[in-house]
């Protein structure tokens, strides 16, 4: 008897943290992986699928997650115009919505507040 594999939704795919996500869930083989991408043709990787999601656009978040048991959230501090905050909460609605069990928003610590200012990092005071 075949047991259908859960489905794990990985945001960011096309860059550094998520396609590293989708090398290792596929490496695991316990998850079906689909990668999401604001430019899906861009993807190289090994991914099950792909789906077109934008962060700053949550209308297509819903789609992009719809069947996830899981969803791997990285925002995207980079992106011109990028408000990390309304990602997330955008995501998460989305998530919610649709039913996800489970969802890891990967952030970094406070840099600036942990070197008593020393350091300005704002990617990762963003994210903390």
């Amino acid at each position: 008897m075949s047991v259908e594999k859960k489905l794990i939704a990985v945001f960011g795919a096309t860059g550094n943290q998520g396609s590293g996500v989708v090398r290792a869930l596929k490496a695991n083989g316990q998850f079906k992986v689909r990668a999401l991408s604001r430019e899906p043709g861009k993807y190289k990787g090994g991914a099950d699928e792909v789906i077109a999601a934008d962060l700053a656009r949550p209308e297509t978040l819903g789609p992009a997650i719809e069947g996830a048991h899981g969803v791997f959230l990285v925002t995207n501090f980079w992106q011109e115009g990028a408000d990390e905050i309304k990602q997330a909460i955008a995501a998460i609605k989305a998530a919610k919505a649709a039913g996800v069990s489970h969802l890891i928003w990967s952030t970094l610590p406070n840099v600036e507040a942990i070197s008593g200012g020393e350091f300005k990092l704002p990617q990762f005071t963003g994210k903390a």
